[in-house]
């Protein structure tokens, strides 16, 4: 047993334990302001990608409409000449997400516009360097835009009965022309811009089997025309003629159809029907205004065909055959076309609506040439 007085061990004791009470506050409150600064680290959001800069050369931009519902539409740029792309370029410009189902584009004088269909906005952006501008919201369900000057431009709306007009100089909406039916694809012609009426899907009151004309002075309506089920694009020929090219619809019975009309007189100066069970779609045109393209086939089996404007006859064999590929072993499900001013066809490519797409490059002749990646669901195509 020690000697020391049980006073001087029992004062030596609570000193020991006070001393280490010091101690063990000290280290928790050490354990705590370290896991303040882990918590503060970890809660940090990720830094963000520095906007980039570029300058954007001669080429075609390439829509990607990404899945819907899930924001992740993109830009692709193509250069033809150096044959190379930029993906995502309007994410890596703008240090943002483009939106949900991008599903067309415009250029004018006063910039570039895009239109976000399921965002319910327009961006308009610098079409040289792709930085963000401004963005015109509002919309129901906006599908095209269409320039008619500087200070004005007409919106096709899936969900609204007909077009709105807005300025692009100041991006603000100006007026609304009543049509009667939902509005998707537009052409101009002189004074007239003619509207396909592609959708009723969200108004089963109103048709999809007419094209409408409006006077750009008045903002009127002057003429509609019956055509066959969902009209779902048109063009202007050499001729001055329109042609619209019309799936049939998907309730029996399905009446696909390709019109050529005469836009002042109103008249069909030729009709050029499907057989049962094709889906024409994506109808555009040369440089040169004297051959049309189109996709036809089964859905998910499109091939592309090629017809003069002055044919009397549909063609039968595809000019490139999306189940013969040539540039790998896998069959290509084409959904857009657009011919350069120097004939080169350029094909999207949404292999299965999830992975990143691809566009293929072909001649005039309909030979490949290339193929580059894209996103998810390239859709529209635009040279600048």
């Amino acid at each position: 047993m020690s000697n020391e007085p049980w006073a001087i061990r029992l004062g030596s004791r609570l000193m020991a334990h006070s001393s280490m009470r010091k101690t063990m506050k000290r280290q928790l409150f050490n354990i705590f302001i370290l896991g303040l600064l882990l918590t503060f680290v970890s809660c940090k959001p990720d830094p963000e990608p520095t906007p980039q800069e570029t300058n954007i050369a001669k080429g075609l931009f390439v829509l990607n409409e990404g899945t819907f519902t899930y924001a992740n539409s993109s830009l692709t740029f193509y250069d033809p000449e150096a044959d190379t792309v930029e993906n995502n370029l309007f994410y890596r410009v703008n240090n943002a997400p483009l939106g949900d189902v991008a599903n067309s584009m415009m250029l004018d004088e006063t910039g570039m516009y895009i239109v976000v269909n399921n965002s319910k906005y327009i961006y308009k952006v610098d079409p040289k360097t792709m930085k963000y501008k401004s963005k015109l919201d509002g919309f129901t369900s906006p599908r095209h835009i269409m320039s008619i000057n500087k200070n004005k431009a007409y919106v096709s709306d899936q969900e609204s009965t007909g077009l709105w007009i807005i300025n692009p100089e100041t991006m603000q909406k100006t007026g609304f022309v009543e049509l009667g039916n939902t509005t998707e694809r537009m052409v101009r012609v002189g004074d007239e811009v003619v509207v396909t009426n592609w959708s009723n899907f969200y108004q089963p009151e109103t048709s999809n089997s007419t094209i409408q004309f409006v006077n750009i002075d008045s903002d009127s309506l002057v003429a509609v025309m019956e055509v066959t089920p969902e009209p779902n694009s048109i063009v202007l020929d050499k001729n001055n003629n329109i042609w619209v090219l019309c799936s049939g619809g998907y309730l029996p019975p399905c009446e696909p159809a390709l019109f050529c009309i005469n836009p002042s007189s109103r008249e069909i100066v030729k009709r050029f029907d499907f057989a049962d069970g094709d889906y024409p779609s994506s109808l555009t045109i040369d440089d040169a205004k004297e051959n049309i393209y189109f996709l036809n086939g089964g859905f998910g089996t499109l091939s592309l065909y090629k017809m003069s404007v002055d044919e009397d006859a549909l063609p039968t064999t595809p000019f490139i055959n999306s189940q013969q590929p040539t540039a790998n072993s896998q069959n290509r499900v084409f959904t857009n076309v657009i011919v350069s001013n120097d004939g080169d066809i350029y094909l999207t490519d949404v292999k299965n609506y999830v992975q990143n797409g691809e566009v293929l490059r072909y001649t005039s002749e309909g030979e490949f040439v290339t193929s580059f990646p894209a996103g998810i669901v390239p859709g529209a195509m635009m040279f600048n």
